[in-house]
């Protein structure tokens, strides 16, 4: 399975880094992904702490009470907690989508009222004002170009109430280990996957796409006609060292062990009041209006 699983994740980051013009192949090949990356139970550790960060985000940017919201994929559903029982507390209905029919599986299947269906953010099957929230975390960065995220942030502008509250993530390009992975050319990052497959599956699952820093976010979702309230960034614990230490916690350590790693994981987070922020931080988050 594991062998089964680095080739197909191989074929998932070469699939989506090719939208949009490979749409139904990156899906199909994210498909075949998932199912294996769920029974393998990999980064369960790490994903918990995910999710805690980006739970703190919301509890700091979301209106208290608020009638639809939508998320714009549901990887977090799928394959830990998520976000969805946190978005439940803030709206009467929580609407997902995503690319993937195995995550939209995934999710349904742990969170049954999840309203969620296969769609691409860049096309959103929604009516003109239908959602007073949108939530897109670290969705719009697995495109190919500036030019799908501006696509994407114009439906996600013309699905929304006026006054409704954007929330956005993207891989922030100012992280060292995020401005390195994005720096490798194609080959030597084949190369990474060939001979160190199962150890890159299990740290970075996903293609980097195309992204941006702060400011050009900033610009980006102000040019579609929102008005941007808020910026910061998140996850500024060593990203690498703590999926292989989270690992290795999970299989082998207490669930007390476990909670004092996440506790201590969440400590870095107080870097994000530091100048410095927009160069640790492992994402880039901004809050807007309609």
């Amino acid at each position: 399975m594991r062998s089964e699983l680095v080739r197909l994740t191989a074929d998932a980051i070469t699939a989506v880094g090719a939208l949009p013009n490979a749409a139904s192949t990156a899906s199909e090949a994210w498909d075949d992904f998932v199912r294996l990356w769920l029974a393998s139970d990999a980064q369960r550790l790490w994903r918990r702490h995910s999710d805690a960060v980006n739970r703190r985000l919301l509890d700091r940017w979301l209106p208290r009470s608020s009638d639809r919201i939508l998320k714009t994929d549901l990887w977090d559903e799928a394959v830990s907690d998520g976000l969805y029982p946190a978005l439940m507390t803030y709206a009467r209905h929580v609407d997902g989508i995503d690319i993937s029919a195995a995550v939209v599986n995934a999710a349904v299947g742990r969170y049954p009222t999840l309203h969620a269906r296969c769609a691409d953010v860049r096309r959103l099957p929604f009516a003109d004002a239908a959602f007073d929230v949108v939530v897109s975390n670290s969705t719009l960065d697995h495109f190919g170009s500036i030019a799908d995220i501006q696509t994407a942030l114009a439906e996600l502008h013309r699905v929304m109430l006026p006054g409704g509250t954007l929330v956005v993530t993207l891989d922030n390009p100012s992280n060292p280990i995020i401005a390195l992975r994005r720096s490798l050319p194609h080959s030597a990052y084949d190369a990474v996957w060939q001979n160190y497959g199962e150890l890159a599956a299990r740290i970075a699952p996903s293609a980097l796409g195309a992204t941006c820093n702060v400011g050009t976010l900033e610009r980006l979702v102000a040019g579609a006609g929102f008005k941007v309230t808020d910026r910061t960034s998140i996850v500024h614990c060593p990203r690498v060292l703590a999926v292989l230490v989270a690992d290795q916690l999970a299989s082998r350590s207490s669930e007390r062990a476990q909670q004092r790693f996440l506790n201590f994981l969440l400590r870095f987070e107080k870097l994000a009041s530091l100048p410095t922020r927009f160069w640790t931080g492992h994402f880039v988050a901004v809050r807007a209006t309609r």
